[in-house]
């Protein structure tokens, strides 16, 4: 029965182990979303600055 006991905690603790991890690969993922959101929005924001300043270079020619 002791085997069983410190099989069951041992099992305990790897779990909890997995879990934490877990938990910091989703905080990972969700602050990489958000850098790649704030980047793309800084992009569109100078794309638009470029095409205001210089409509000229984006004007096709017949």
């Amino acid at each position: 029965m002791k085997e069983n006991c410190r099989d069951c905690r041992y099992v305990y603790e790897r779990l909890k182990q997995q879990e934490e991890t877990i938990a910091q690969l989703v905080q990972i993922i969700a602050t990489t979303n958000q850098k790649v959101i704030d980047l793309h929005k800084r992009q569109m924001g100078v794309e638009h600055q470029i095409i205001r300043e210089q409509p000229q270079l984006f004007m096709t020619s017949r």
